[in-house]
C-alpha cells in the first residue's frame, strides 16, 4: 500500500523566507538595544606649533 503525501503548499518557500527575515530583523533590533551610549568629545587640536613670530 502506497503512502500519498501531500505536495508542500506553493507558499511554503515566501513564508519562511519571511520568518527567517522577521527572526534577522527582531535579533539585529534587539542587539542594538542592548548597546550603550558612548558619549563623543570634540577632537582637540593643537594649531600652534613651531611658528615663527
Amino acid at each position: 500500500m502506497a503512502i500519498h503525501r501531500r505536495p508542500p503548499h506553493p507558499a511554503r518557500g515566501p513564508i519562511t523566507l519571511l520568518v527567517l527575515l522577521a527572526a534577522v530583523v527582531a535579533a539585529v533590533v534587539a542587539i542594538s538595544r542592548s548597546a550603550d551610549e558612548v558619549p563623543t568629545r570634540p577632537i582637540e587640536v593643537d594649531v600652534a606649533r613651531d611658528q615663527p613670530s
